[in-house]
Order: C-alpha cells, then structure tokens, then sequence
C-alpha cells in the first residue's frame, strides 16, 4: 500500500517537492538498513551458535576455557581455530595428546577424520580438522588409463619446470597430491618408505608416467629385487637395471656422477637449467636395500656413489628417488638418503616407529600414522617436502601391470637427450643410445633420434689425440671409423695396448699390500657398532679399537699446542674437519686409551694432554 501512496503523493505535488522526496529517502534508507542488518544479525546468531556448539564439544573432549577463534568449511567437513591460552595447555602437549580421538568419539566419527595441529603462526592457537564425509568414498583412478587424457605427442609435452608431478588426490581440498622433484631454486632427491604390498610400484608407475611426459626428464630405473619397473616401462626409461643386474646398476649410478661432475665444472655449481637436450636426470630405486644394505654384494661399491649423488646432485639437475621397507641404516646403507632427501614420501607402514624413523617429528606436526590411517583403503600417502609441509592423500590408481605396460609401449623412446660431450664420457651409454650431436674431432651417435642404427648397436667413440699427431691425414687417424685408432693399423694397437698396461700399472703402484687374514663383514658389523656406541661402551670395550693416524695426529697436536688451556669439542671437530658426532666417539675412544682426558660436562667439556691436566688428581 506504501508503493501507491507514494506514487500518488509524487503525482499531485510533484517528486522534487521537499516532504515527498525526504519521505521517500527516509523510507527507502530504513528499508536497506533493516535489509543488511538482517544479514548481519543472521551471521551473528549463526556465530553465537557455533559458539555454543564448541563449548558444548570443548567440554566434552576436556578442552574447557578454549574459544572459538574462526570456522572454516573444507570440502569434506570444517576446520576450526581454537585459541588454548586460558585452558592450561600448550600446543603441542594437546597435538601429542588424546584430543582428537576425543571428539571423534564425541561426533561418533573415526579417529582418523579428527586431526589436531599447531598454529605456526600463533603458539597460543591449534587447528582441529573434522572430516564429516569419508575421504576414501570415491576412487582416484588414473586418467592415462581411463581414457581420461590423451597421451601427449612430443610436441605438446610439458617441462620439468611447468609444475610438480601429480601422484594424486588430497580428499580434503580436492587439490593434487604433488610431488616437486625439479623446480627453478634446484632439485630435490625423495625418499619413499613403505612395507610389502604398501604401494610402491603403484607410487612409482606414477612417478615415472608424469617423469617420461615431460620434455626435459630422463628417467633411470634400478630395482635389483623384483625387476618391475624397467621390465614394465622398458624403451619409455633411458636405462635400466632389473633382477641381479648389479653390473648394469653400477654403470648407472657411476653415469650419474660423471653426468653431476660436469654439469658441476660447466657451470660452477650453479642450478642446472634442464632442457631438451641438457635434462633432469631422475633415478628411480626400488627395494633399496638390494642395492645398499648389508646383504647387497654391490653395497660397498653402490653406497660412495649413492652419498656423491644425495650430496652432489641437486644442483647438477641428478636426482634420486629411493624406496625401502625401512627408513634405517640397515636398509639405505648410511644416513645420507635420509639427511639430504628433500621430500620424504611414507605409504603404508607396519609400525609407527617406521613412522619416526622417516619423520621424527611427525606427531608433534599433527601428520597422520600411517600404520593406522585409513585401514583398509588402499593407495594412501603422506607425502612431506623439505619445509615439512605435508599433504596426505590417496595416490592414483596404477596397478594394472598389464594397463601400464600398454602406455609405456605407446609412449615410446625418450625425446630428451643427453649433452653430447657428456654422453661420449659415460661408459657403455652410447652403445645403447643415439646421440643426435658432433663432439670434438669425431662424430658421436647415428645421427638424428628415430634414425639410423638400431639401438644396441656399437656406436663410435670420440677421438682424443694424445700425442698431437699420427692420424695419417684422416678423421681421427682411425680410418673414418670413429674408433680413435685405425683397426688395420697393429703398431698403433700394440701401442696403445701398452699404454694400456702401463697406466693400469701406475694407478695400481700405490695401492696398500692386501692383509693376510681378510676382515668378514660380520666382524665389519660388529666393529661399527662398537664404535657408535663408544660414549657408552665401557673403557675395556674402548680400548678394544685402534684410533687412526689421521684422527689421532691433529687432536694430539693442537692439544699439546693449546697446553694447559685445553680445547673445546668445536675446536677438535674444526682440527679433524669431522663431523661433531663422530668427534666424540673418538674422543671417547682415545679417553678410554689415556691420550688425553676431559674435565667438565656437556658443552663445558675441556679436553688436555695428561700431562696438562688441571686436576690431576680428579679420577677420569
């Protein structure tokens, strides 16, 4: 009835007539004002009752004097911000806590779809995620095995740098699960820690489908126990080695270091730039224990070259990604995987501790047990980068074996190459590869990729001119064949045969005589031991074990230069150039032998000559 009234009113004295138009702005400002206001004070009353809804749970879960900070929808459930400061608690002692099993009970939900972690940017705050709809309800199948994707031609393929691998879902966000393995601040190596039937060739047929799509990535493949991944990707992998294949393994892994060594001299240890024809390179190590644990027949020679790729790799654009059952010594062959793998990767798991021994401190960053989470779903995994942020999330499904040997098959041979110059110094490479390139003086390769001989053929090395002269007037002095020396030539055979044998000779002229009696690996095992507990170990057991020249020498030394002032644990570990740890086993040792003796404790500990001990008569 207002609307007419007005109309009416405006009509007979006219709508710039001053009580018509301060009536209708009057009207029309209180009708706005009750129109927001009703929204604000909806939000308010919705505010006010998730309050009390909180309360309600706080109570429950003995989480009393919290408050409600912030509610956030997820895509399955909420998340919510919970300000602890009134309730007597730290942030961390509820993390660690029973917290979110009691509100999953509280909700009647698993214990699994309540996790509660640490604000990082507020230590008096902690967020606690309800998961009100299943994660796992829906499958994450594989698009390249659905029919989902077209598989993409050379042309259309992306570059490392274009964005992370996609391994699979996060359930909560609806996000990738993402794995960086290469981006423009350097590489990243990745360790992967599941037991048997976790789902690590599913993991890794992930790996490598996203690896071999890009056209800048090579992937090297190494599984000595099973053989699985480079029996079922085959020419889709540049190199490979399977069941027993130790010789093959050790050519791959010594390839890399060569490859590190230099791309490291080109550059000056600047990040690699991958391209084409200058790629990532990307080993893949399944069951690696075969490969460098203490059973391995190879460990001994694998482990330098695995610690030289961990520690060296990154910047040089050679990147390893290793699997085991276990995150010990036992299986990786020293603690280098662990220490300088930038992503860590844990599928299912039997025990928790396998949980620490990856990621110790887990828990306290509110990461789900993977011994427990999600029962009976296959296909899960936590996956953490080197910031320690972390998704979990369910990989996509490739255990089809039989589905995935039929991409590979389609996806073909590379189409990335290696440098030309380095691929003629990586021993036994070019006789499987064709080299698209001229190096030197002589050509390397068949020519261009999809051309010439087939692979396996022998293919020319490049000629390196030692004495400056000889070749007769022809390419190489080898008859144009590419060999380095002429076939038909027998005086230059014989000599080069005896150079041959005199550099072998040199190289062997410093050797250390072998000793009569050969240590076992058992008694290897047992003396290692005895050293990384030699803090502990008593003084018999210490004195049981020589201290080496190269240790003992410079401790003695600046120990009898410092006199009566002693030195410092830090002034030992900078004399030896070993690491702290290490340092003081030997210091142990060496005590325990009466070298030297220590006064004082912890960080305070001073260390003399006996015969500049301050308190000579204070029992060691």
């Amino acid at each position: 009835a207002g609307v007419p009234i007005w109309l009416a009113t405006a009509a007979h004295y006219g709508i710039t007539h001053m009580p018509v138009l301060v009536g209708y702005t009057t009207a029309a400002a209180l009708a706005w004002s009750g129109y927001t206001w009703s929204d604000v004070l909806k939000t308010r009353r919705a505010w006010k009752t998730q309050q009390t809804e909180w309360d309600t749970l706080a109570t429950a879960a003995g989480l009393d004097g919290s408050r409600l900070v912030a509610v956030e929808d997820t895509r399955l459930g909420q998340r919510f911000r919970i300000d602890i400061r009134a309730t007597g608690r730290t942030a961390r002692q509820l993390t660690r806590g029973d917290l979110a099993e009691r509100i999953a009970a509280h909700l009647a939900l698993p214990a699994e779809r309540v996790r509660v972690t640490i604000d990082p940017k507020h230590a008096g705050q902690i967020f606690i995620l309800v998961q009100t709809r299943d994660p796992w309800a829906e499958p994450v199948p594989h698009p390249a095995l659905t029919g989902g994707a077209v598989e993409p031609v050379a042309g259309r393929r992306r570059s490392i740098l274009d964005g992370p691998l996609v391994l699979g879902l996060d359930p909560d966000t609806g996000h990738d699960l993402e794995l960086v393995v290469f981006d423009r601040a350097g590489g990243r190596h990745t360790m992967i820690v599941a037991a048997t039937g976790g789902g690590k060739t599913t993991l890794y047929n992930n790996v490598v489908e996203q690896a071999t799509a890009r056209t800048d990535v090579l992937v090297w493949a190494i599984d000595l126990g099973k053989g699985t991944i480079p029996t079922i990707w085959g020419d889709a992998l540049d190199a490979g080695a399977g069941i027993d294949e130790y010789d093959r393994a050790l050519a791959i892994l010594t390839w890399a270091t060569i490859v590190i060594k230099e791309r490291s001299r080109a550059t000056g240890g600047r990040n690699h730039t991958p391209s084409p024809t200058a790629p990532v390179i990307l080993i893949l190590v399944d069951e690696m224990d075969t490969l460098l644990g203490l059973d391995s027949p190879i460990g001994h020679k694998a482990k330098p070259l695995v610690e030289d790729i961990v520690r060296r790799g990154r910047s040089a654009g050679v990147l390893l990604a290793a699997a085991g059952q276990r995150g010990t010594v036992q299986h990786t062959g020293s603690k280098d995987p662990h220490a300088n793998a930038g992503n860590k990767i844990v599928l299912r798991v039997n025990r928790p501790s396998e949980m620490g021994n990856v990621i110790p401190d887990w828990e306290i960053q509110g990461m789900p047990n993977m011994a427990t989470y999600a029962q009976g779903v296959r296909g899960v995994a936590l996956v953490v980068d080197a910031e320690n942020n972390w998704r979990a999330g369910r990989v996509r499904d490739m255990s089809d074996l039989d589905a995935v040997q039929a991409l590979a098959a389609r996806r073909g041979r590379p189409t990335a190459t290696l440098e030309p110059d380095i691929a003629a110094l990586l021993p036994g490479y070019l006789e499987r590869h064709r080299i698209p390139a001229t190096v030197g003086h002589g050509t390397v390769g068949h020519g261009t990729v999809g051309h010439g001989a087939p692979a396996g053929r022998l293919v020319p090395l490049p000629r390196h001119d030692h004495d400056g002269g000889g070749n007769d007037g022809r390419a190489g002095g080898d008859g144009g064949h590419g060999w380095g020396v002429d076939p038909g030539d027998e005086q230059a055979i014989d000599r080069l045969a005896k150079g041959l044998v005199a550099e072998v000779e040199a190289k062997l002229a410093g050797m250390p005589t072998p000793p009569d009696r050969p240590t076992s690996l058992a008694d290897l095992v047992a003396a290692k031991a005895a050293f990384d507990a030699a803090e502990d170990n008593d003084a018999d057991t210490n004195r049981t074990l020589d201290v080496p020249d190269h240790i003992a020498r410079p401790i003695l030394t600046l120990l009898a230069e410092r006199g009566a002032d002693g030195a410092s644990p830090a002034d030992l570990v900078k004399a030896t150039g070993k690491g702290e740890s290490t340092v003081r086993r030997w210091l142990a040792i060496m005590r325990d032998h009466d070298l030297i003796v220590s006064r004082g404790s912890t960080r305070a500990t001073r260390y003399y000559l006996p015969e500049h001990d301050p308190e000579p008569d204070h029992g060691k």
